[in-house]
Protein backbone atom coordinates (compact mmCIF):
# COMPACT_ATOMS: atom_id res chain seq x y z
CA UNK A 1 0.00 0.00 0.00
CA UNK A 2 1.38 3.38 -0.95
CA UNK A 3 2.45 5.13 2.35
CA UNK A 4 0.02 7.98 2.61
CA UNK A 5 -2.65 5.48 1.69
CA UNK A 6 -1.74 3.63 4.72
CA UNK A 7 -1.41 6.41 7.24
CA UNK A 8 -5.14 7.22 6.06
CA UNK A 9 -6.35 3.50 6.65
CA UNK A 10 -4.90 3.83 10.10
CA UNK A 11 -6.69 6.82 10.94
CA UNK A 12 -10.07 5.09 9.43
CA UNK A 13 -9.80 1.85 11.33
CA UNK A 14 -8.88 4.04 14.48
CA UNK A 15 -11.90 5.48 14.81
CA UNK A 16 -13.86 2.81 13.83
CA UNK A 17 -12.41 0.85 16.76
CA UNK A 18 -12.95 3.45 19.01
CA UNK A 19 -10.30 6.60 19.20
CA UNK A 20 -11.84 9.61 19.14
CA UNK A 21 -9.25 11.03 17.58
CA UNK A 22 -5.52 9.89 16.29
CA UNK A 23 -2.44 10.80 13.81
CA UNK A 24 -0.13 9.55 12.03
CA UNK A 25 3.52 10.81 11.62
CA UNK A 26 5.51 9.46 9.27
CA UNK A 27 9.54 9.99 9.51
CA UNK A 28 11.94 8.37 6.57
CA UNK A 29 14.86 9.33 4.53
CA UNK A 30 17.90 7.93 2.66
CA UNK A 31 21.48 9.00 2.96
CA UNK A 32 24.72 8.18 1.37
CA UNK A 33 28.22 8.68 2.92
CA UNK A 34 31.45 7.78 1.98
CA UNK A 35 34.83 8.11 4.17
CA UNK A 36 38.00 8.06 2.55
CA UNK A 37 41.42 7.11 4.46
CA UNK A 38 44.90 7.22 2.07
CA UNK A 39 43.61 7.62 -1.09
CA UNK A 40 41.01 4.32 -0.73
CA UNK A 41 37.38 4.06 0.09
CA UNK A 42 37.39 2.74 3.79
CA UNK A 43 34.14 3.48 4.74
CA UNK A 44 30.91 3.38 1.42
CA UNK A 45 27.16 3.61 2.92
CA UNK A 46 24.17 3.90 0.88
CA UNK A 47 20.82 3.43 3.35
CA UNK A 48 17.24 4.14 3.87
CA UNK A 49 14.81 3.45 6.46
CA UNK A 50 11.76 4.57 7.32
CA UNK A 51 8.73 4.27 9.99
CA UNK A 52 5.12 5.26 11.60
CA UNK A 53 4.52 6.80 14.80
CA UNK A 54 0.90 6.66 16.00
CA UNK A 55 -0.41 8.26 18.41
CA UNK A 56 -4.76 8.55 19.78
CA UNK A 57 -6.80 9.60 22.35
CA UNK A 58 -8.75 6.30 23.26
CA UNK A 59 -10.89 6.59 26.82
CA UNK A 60 -9.60 9.74 27.56
CA UNK A 61 -6.02 9.18 27.18
CA UNK A 62 -3.27 9.55 25.00
CA UNK A 63 -1.72 6.24 23.31
CA UNK A 64 1.60 5.56 21.25
CA UNK A 65 2.75 3.03 19.25
CA UNK A 66 5.57 2.86 16.71
CA UNK A 67 6.62 0.64 13.90
CA UNK A 68 9.27 0.32 10.67
CA UNK A 69 6.44 -1.66 8.87
CA UNK A 70 5.14 0.18 6.35
CA UNK A 71 2.61 -2.77 5.36
CA UNK A 72 -1.28 -2.82 5.12
CA UNK A 73 -1.52 -5.87 7.81
CA UNK A 74 0.40 -3.86 10.44
CA UNK A 75 -2.73 -1.59 11.17
CA UNK A 76 -4.11 -4.21 13.76
CA UNK A 77 -1.25 -4.17 15.28
CA UNK A 78 -0.81 -0.07 15.91
CA UNK A 79 -4.27 0.12 16.98
CA UNK A 80 -3.56 -2.70 19.42
CA UNK A 81 -0.68 -1.42 20.75
CA UNK A 82 -1.88 2.40 21.46
CA UNK A 83 -4.87 1.17 23.31
CA UNK A 84 -2.77 -0.37 25.93
CA UNK A 85 -0.26 1.90 25.60
CA UNK A 86 -3.27 4.68 26.52
CA UNK A 87 -4.78 2.64 29.24
CA UNK A 88 -1.54 2.62 31.37
CA UNK A 89 -1.50 6.58 30.84
CA UNK A 90 -3.25 8.95 33.90
CA UNK A 91 -5.72 11.36 32.21
CA UNK A 92 -3.81 13.94 32.25
CA UNK A 93 -1.52 13.33 29.83
CA UNK A 94 -3.97 13.12 27.50
CA UNK A 95 -2.29 15.58 24.21
CA UNK A 96 -3.94 18.01 21.50
CA UNK A 97 -3.71 16.89 18.17
CA UNK A 98 -3.38 19.98 15.88
CA UNK A 99 -5.91 20.81 13.04
CA UNK A 100 -3.05 22.81 11.06
CA UNK A 101 -3.07 26.45 9.69
CA UNK A 102 -1.72 28.27 6.90
CA UNK A 103 1.98 26.86 5.71
CA UNK A 104 4.71 29.16 3.90
CA UNK A 105 6.24 28.00 0.39
CA UNK A 106 8.97 25.70 1.46
CA UNK A 107 11.66 24.70 -1.17
CA UNK A 108 13.86 22.22 0.55
CA UNK A 109 14.83 19.16 -1.94
CA UNK A 110 16.69 19.27 -4.80
CA UNK A 111 16.86 16.65 -7.22
CA UNK A 112 19.90 17.74 -9.08
CA UNK A 113 21.89 17.12 -5.88
CA UNK A 114 21.15 12.87 -6.27
CA UNK A 115 21.84 13.32 -9.92
CA UNK A 116 25.52 13.52 -9.26
CA UNK A 117 26.91 9.43 -9.71
CA UNK A 118 28.90 7.78 -7.35
CA UNK A 119 32.03 8.13 -9.07
CA UNK A 120 31.71 11.31 -9.60
CA UNK A 121 30.76 12.32 -5.30
CA UNK A 122 34.19 9.64 -4.40
CA UNK A 123 36.36 11.98 -6.82
CA UNK A 124 34.95 15.14 -5.14
CA UNK A 125 35.87 13.38 -1.82
CA UNK A 126 39.30 12.42 -3.22
CA UNK A 127 40.32 16.09 -4.30
CA UNK A 128 39.26 17.54 -0.97
CA UNK A 129 41.40 14.56 0.65
CA UNK A 130 44.44 15.41 -1.98
CA UNK A 131 44.16 19.23 -0.88
CA UNK A 132 44.15 18.34 2.71
CA UNK A 133 47.05 16.80 2.39
CA UNK A 134 49.36 18.91 0.37
CA UNK A 135 47.56 22.29 2.07
CA UNK A 136 50.51 22.58 4.21
CA UNK A 137 54.48 21.13 4.63
CA UNK A 138 53.69 20.38 7.90
CA UNK A 139 50.07 17.74 7.49
CA UNK A 140 51.31 14.35 8.10
CA UNK A 141 48.08 12.45 8.11
CA UNK A 142 44.02 13.17 7.92
CA UNK A 143 41.73 12.19 10.53
CA UNK A 144 38.87 12.54 8.74
CA UNK A 145 37.95 13.00 5.03
CA UNK A 146 34.09 11.94 4.23
CA UNK A 147 31.85 13.32 1.99
CA UNK A 148 27.45 12.27 2.15
CA UNK A 149 24.13 13.75 0.89
CA UNK A 150 21.39 13.33 3.39
CA UNK A 151 17.60 12.98 2.14
CA UNK A 152 14.58 13.40 4.80
CA UNK A 153 10.68 13.25 4.63
CA UNK A 154 7.87 13.65 6.65
CA UNK A 155 4.38 13.73 6.50
CA UNK A 156 1.79 14.00 9.30
CA UNK A 157 -1.81 13.03 8.77
CA UNK A 158 -4.46 13.47 11.88
CA UNK A 159 -8.20 12.95 12.02
CA UNK A 160 -8.76 16.57 12.71
CA UNK A 161 -7.97 17.48 9.00
CA UNK A 162 -4.45 18.00 9.22
CA UNK A 163 -2.40 16.75 6.57
CA UNK A 164 1.00 18.07 5.67
CA UNK A 165 4.41 16.80 4.20
CA UNK A 166 7.69 17.85 3.03
CA UNK A 167 11.28 16.21 1.41
CA UNK A 168 14.32 18.18 2.12
CA UNK A 169 18.31 17.23 1.05
CA UNK A 170 21.47 18.49 1.20
CA UNK A 171 25.34 17.41 1.17
CA UNK A 172 28.05 18.05 3.08
CA UNK A 173 31.59 17.65 3.63
CA UNK A 174 34.33 17.36 6.22
CA UNK A 175 37.68 16.97 6.34
CA UNK A 176 40.22 17.34 9.11
CA UNK A 177 43.89 17.01 8.80
CA UNK A 178 46.84 16.30 11.22
CA UNK A 179 49.69 18.42 11.55
CA UNK A 180 52.80 17.13 13.05
CA UNK A 181 56.15 19.57 13.85
CA UNK A 182 58.48 16.34 15.73
CA UNK A 183 56.19 15.37 18.60
CA UNK A 184 53.55 17.95 18.30
CA UNK A 185 50.81 17.36 16.55
CA UNK A 186 47.67 19.96 15.66
CA UNK A 187 44.02 19.01 13.99
CA UNK A 188 42.56 21.59 11.77
CA UNK A 189 39.11 21.12 10.46
CA UNK A 190 36.82 22.47 7.68
CA UNK A 191 33.07 21.62 6.85
CA UNK A 192 30.77 22.42 4.06
CA UNK A 193 26.88 22.21 3.55
CA UNK A 194 25.13 23.10 0.81
CA UNK A 195 22.15 22.05 -1.87
CA UNK A 196 24.43 22.74 -4.95
CA UNK A 197 26.96 21.10 -6.03
CA UNK A 198 28.35 23.63 -8.15
CA UNK A 199 29.10 25.75 -4.53
CA UNK A 200 31.25 22.76 -2.88
CA UNK A 201 35.23 23.53 -3.48
CA UNK A 202 37.28 20.65 -2.46
CA UNK A 203 40.17 22.12 -3.19
CA UNK A 204 39.35 24.87 -0.68
CA UNK A 205 37.79 23.30 1.97
CA UNK A 206 40.61 21.07 1.79
CA UNK A 207 43.33 23.49 2.24
CA UNK A 208 41.45 25.33 4.66
CA UNK A 209 41.80 22.26 7.06
CA UNK A 210 45.38 21.68 6.77
CA UNK A 211 46.19 25.66 7.29
CA UNK A 212 44.26 25.36 10.55
CA UNK A 213 45.97 22.60 11.82
CA UNK A 214 48.91 24.61 10.80
CA UNK A 215 48.45 27.78 12.04
CA UNK A 216 48.60 26.08 15.80
CA UNK A 217 52.45 24.42 15.72
CA UNK A 218 54.34 25.80 18.31
CA UNK A 219 51.65 27.16 20.58
CA UNK A 220 52.32 27.65 23.99
CA UNK A 221 50.76 28.83 27.19
CA UNK A 222 49.71 33.06 28.30
CA UNK A 223 49.94 34.12 31.53
CA UNK A 224 46.75 34.41 33.75
CA UNK A 225 44.61 37.47 33.58
CA UNK A 226 41.90 38.97 32.25
CA UNK A 227 41.61 39.24 28.15
CA UNK A 228 39.98 41.06 25.19
CA UNK A 229 39.10 38.52 22.78
CA UNK A 230 37.64 37.35 19.69
CA UNK A 231 35.77 34.89 19.59
CA UNK A 232 36.07 32.58 16.11
CA UNK A 233 32.54 32.01 14.39
CA UNK A 234 33.44 28.38 15.00
CA UNK A 235 33.92 28.54 18.75
CA UNK A 236 31.48 30.88 19.07
CA UNK A 237 28.70 28.51 17.43
CA UNK A 238 29.92 25.72 19.88
CA UNK A 239 29.09 28.04 22.57
CA UNK A 240 25.84 29.52 21.56
CA UNK A 241 24.72 25.90 20.81
CA UNK A 242 25.92 24.56 23.96
CA UNK A 243 23.58 27.41 25.90
CA UNK A 244 20.82 27.55 23.13
CA UNK A 245 18.48 25.60 25.61
CA UNK A 246 18.02 29.02 28.18
CA UNK A 247 15.68 30.32 25.38
CA UNK A 248 13.38 27.40 25.32
CA UNK A 249 10.15 27.91 26.91
CA UNK A 250 9.37 24.70 28.84
CA UNK A 251 12.96 24.93 30.48
CA UNK A 252 12.44 28.37 31.70
CA UNK A 253 9.28 26.92 33.53
CA UNK A 254 11.33 24.30 34.24
CA UNK A 255 13.72 26.54 36.56
CA UNK A 256 16.62 25.21 33.73
CA UNK A 257 17.10 29.15 32.67
CA UNK A 258 17.80 32.21 33.96
CA UNK A 259 15.20 34.30 31.25
CA UNK A 260 12.13 33.81 33.80
CA UNK A 261 9.68 37.22 33.62
CA UNK A 262 12.31 38.72 31.67
CA UNK A 263 10.73 39.16 28.02
CA UNK A 264 11.11 43.00 26.94
CA UNK A 265 14.61 43.11 28.80
CA UNK A 266 18.05 43.83 27.33
CA UNK A 267 19.70 40.60 28.54
CA UNK A 268 22.65 41.19 25.36
CA UNK A 269 24.67 43.78 23.92
CA UNK A 270 22.71 46.42 21.36
CA UNK A 271 24.53 44.82 18.58
CA UNK A 272 23.16 41.36 19.21
CA UNK A 273 19.75 40.42 17.45
CA UNK A 274 19.15 36.28 17.30
CA UNK A 275 16.97 34.61 15.49
CA UNK A 276 15.39 31.20 14.67
CA UNK A 277 14.58 30.65 11.30
CA UNK A 278 12.80 27.79 10.23
CA UNK A 279 12.14 29.18 6.10
CA UNK A 280 15.84 30.58 5.94
CA UNK A 281 16.31 29.41 2.67
CA UNK A 282 18.73 26.11 1.53
CA UNK A 283 18.89 26.10 5.83
CA UNK A 284 20.32 22.87 7.33
CA UNK A 285 17.12 23.13 9.67
CA UNK A 286 14.73 24.77 7.26
CA UNK A 287 11.34 23.29 7.36
CA UNK A 288 7.60 24.56 6.87
CA UNK A 289 6.46 23.25 9.76
CA UNK A 290 7.08 21.38 13.10
CA UNK A 291 6.41 17.96 14.43
CA UNK A 292 3.58 19.14 15.45
CA UNK A 293 2.32 20.80 12.03
CA UNK A 294 2.67 23.86 13.57
CA UNK A 295 4.15 25.93 10.67
CA UNK A 296 7.57 27.60 10.38
CA UNK A 297 8.06 30.83 11.12
CA UNK A 298 11.33 33.14 11.50
CA UNK A 299 11.39 34.50 15.01
CA UNK A 300 13.48 37.21 16.28
CA UNK A 301 14.80 36.21 19.89
CA UNK A 302 16.67 39.04 20.77
CA UNK A 303 16.26 41.97 19.02
CA UNK A 304 19.19 44.53 19.64
CA UNK A 305 19.94 42.64 23.07
CA UNK A 306 16.52 42.77 23.93
CA UNK A 307 14.56 39.43 24.57
CA UNK A 308 11.56 39.42 22.60
CA UNK A 309 10.14 35.94 22.51
CA UNK A 310 11.12 32.26 23.87
CA UNK A 311 10.63 29.30 21.62
CA UNK A 312 7.65 26.99 22.51
CA UNK A 313 6.65 23.62 21.39
CA UNK A 314 2.66 23.13 22.11
CA UNK A 315 2.34 22.03 25.54
CA UNK A 316 4.72 24.62 26.85
CA UNK A 317 3.31 27.41 25.21
CA UNK A 318 -0.13 26.33 26.41
CA UNK A 319 1.00 26.99 29.76
CA UNK A 320 2.52 30.47 29.38
CA UNK A 321 -0.91 31.40 27.61
CA UNK A 322 0.69 31.88 24.40
CA UNK A 323 1.08 30.43 20.23
CA UNK A 324 3.69 27.67 19.51
CA UNK A 325 6.35 29.25 17.69
CA UNK A 326 6.88 25.65 15.55
CA UNK A 327 9.55 24.44 18.18
CA UNK A 328 8.19 21.38 19.01
CA UNK A 329 10.38 18.56 17.11
CA UNK A 330 10.55 14.49 17.53
CA UNK A 331 14.42 13.65 17.18
CA UNK A 332 13.28 9.96 15.96
CA UNK A 333 9.73 7.91 15.82
CA UNK A 334 9.89 7.02 19.40
CA UNK A 335 10.73 10.13 21.12
CA UNK A 336 8.45 12.40 22.47
CA UNK A 337 7.76 16.33 20.90
CA UNK A 338 11.03 18.49 22.90
CA UNK A 339 11.56 22.29 22.20
CA UNK A 340 13.91 22.42 19.65
CA UNK A 341 15.84 25.06 17.92
CA UNK A 342 15.39 25.59 13.29
CA UNK A 343 18.11 27.98 12.14
CA UNK A 344 18.96 29.55 15.02
CA UNK A 345 21.77 32.09 15.20
CA UNK A 346 23.24 35.55 15.83
CA UNK A 347 22.82 37.99 12.81
CA UNK A 348 25.72 39.04 10.80
CA UNK A 349 27.33 42.41 11.65
CA UNK A 350 29.83 44.58 9.45
CA UNK A 351 32.90 43.87 10.50
CA UNK A 352 35.59 41.69 8.71
CA UNK A 353 37.67 39.22 10.96
CA UNK A 354 41.10 41.78 10.59
CA UNK A 355 38.43 44.85 11.52
CA UNK A 356 37.55 42.99 15.07
CA UNK A 357 41.20 42.55 15.64
CA UNK A 358 42.34 46.25 14.93
CA UNK A 359 39.68 47.45 17.14
CA UNK A 360 40.73 45.12 19.98
CA UNK A 361 44.39 45.65 19.22
CA UNK A 362 45.72 43.06 21.79
CA UNK A 363 44.15 39.78 23.03
CA UNK A 364 43.40 36.58 22.65
CA UNK A 365 41.38 35.25 19.11
CA UNK A 366 39.70 31.70 20.08
CA UNK A 367 39.03 29.14 17.49
CA UNK A 368 38.35 26.23 19.45
CA UNK A 369 36.81 25.36 22.96
CA UNK A 370 37.27 21.57 24.43
CA UNK A 371 35.15 19.43 26.99
CA UNK A 372 31.80 21.69 26.10
CA UNK A 373 29.72 19.40 27.63
CA UNK A 374 31.66 18.96 30.83
CA UNK A 375 32.72 22.44 31.28
CA UNK A 376 29.05 24.43 31.04
CA UNK A 377 26.39 24.43 33.27
CA UNK A 378 23.50 25.29 31.21
CA UNK A 379 20.73 26.91 34.48
CA UNK A 380 23.42 29.05 35.64
CA UNK A 381 25.14 30.12 32.54
CA UNK A 382 28.72 29.31 33.92
CA UNK A 383 31.58 27.60 32.18
CA UNK A 384 34.43 26.41 31.90
CA UNK A 385 36.73 25.78 28.85
CA UNK A 386 40.23 24.40 27.56
CA UNK A 387 40.58 26.53 24.67
CA UNK A 388 43.14 27.58 22.27
CA UNK A 389 44.03 29.75 19.27
CA UNK A 390 46.50 32.71 18.74
CA UNK A 391 47.91 35.56 20.51
CA UNK A 392 47.15 39.14 19.13
CA UNK A 393 49.09 42.41 19.45
CA UNK A 394 48.55 45.47 17.80
CA UNK A 395 45.65 43.90 15.47
CA UNK A 396 47.74 41.29 14.28
CA UNK A 397 48.47 37.64 15.20
CA UNK A 398 51.85 36.89 16.52
CA UNK A 399 51.50 33.18 17.98
CA UNK A 400 49.30 30.71 18.14
CA UNK A 401 48.52 29.81 21.94
CA UNK A 402 47.81 26.33 23.73
CA UNK A 403 47.31 25.36 27.18
CA UNK A 404 44.52 27.75 28.61
CA UNK A 405 41.44 27.51 30.61
CA UNK A 406 38.66 30.10 30.12
CA UNK A 407 35.79 30.69 32.51
CA UNK A 408 32.60 33.00 32.36
CA UNK A 409 29.23 32.73 32.39
CA UNK A 410 26.86 33.33 29.12
CA UNK A 411 24.59 35.85 30.11
CA UNK A 412 27.68 38.39 31.20
CA UNK A 413 29.30 37.23 27.99
CA UNK A 414 25.90 38.10 25.68
CA UNK A 415 26.03 41.60 27.36
CA UNK A 416 29.80 41.47 27.01
CA UNK A 417 30.10 41.97 23.11
CA UNK A 418 31.26 45.27 21.41
CA UNK A 419 30.87 44.14 18.03
CA UNK A 420 29.58 41.31 15.80
CA UNK A 421 31.43 40.40 12.56
CA UNK A 422 30.53 39.65 9.20
CA UNK A 423 31.83 36.24 8.77
CA UNK A 424 28.56 33.99 9.92
CA UNK A 425 29.09 30.12 9.68
CA UNK A 426 26.57 27.32 10.27
CA UNK A 427 27.48 24.52 12.14
CA UNK A 428 25.97 20.90 11.21
CA UNK A 429 22.86 21.62 13.12
CA UNK A 430 21.91 24.54 11.82
CA UNK A 431 22.98 27.20 14.55
CA UNK A 432 25.71 29.65 13.76
CA UNK A 433 27.21 32.81 14.53
CA UNK A 434 29.58 35.79 13.53
CA UNK A 435 32.94 36.19 14.63
CA UNK A 436 32.72 38.35 18.27
CA UNK A 437 34.69 40.78 19.83
CA UNK A 438 34.23 40.23 23.50
CA UNK A 439 35.26 42.61 26.20
CA UNK A 440 37.16 40.82 28.74
CA UNK A 441 37.26 36.95 29.26
CA UNK A 442 39.06 35.30 32.30
CA UNK A 443 42.00 33.07 31.45
CA UNK A 444 44.04 30.43 33.31
CA UNK A 445 46.94 29.99 31.72
CA UNK A 446 50.56 30.50 33.18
Amino acid sequence: MERQALQKQIIAEALQAGFTDCEVFYLGGESFEVLLMEGEVSNYENSSEGGISFRGTYAGRTGYAFSERLEEESIPFFIASAKENALLMPPEEQEELFAGEEYPPFVGYYPELEQVCVEKRIQLAKRMEEAALNGAESIASLDYCVLGIVKKEVSIINSLGLDVSYTKNFASGYVSAIARRGEETKKGSAFWKGTDWALFHPEETGRKAARRGAALLGASSVKSGSYAAVLDARAMTALLTSFSGIFFGENVQKGFSLLKDRLGEQIAAPCVTLRDDALLAGGYASVPFDSEGVAGKNKTILEKGSLKTLLYNRKSAKKDGVASTGNGFKTGLTAPVKTACTNFYIQKGGKPLSGLFAEMKNGLYITDFMGLHAGTNAVSGEFSLSAEGFLVEGGKIVRSVEQITIAGNFYTLLKDILVVGEDLYFGAGGKGTPSVLVKTLAVAGK
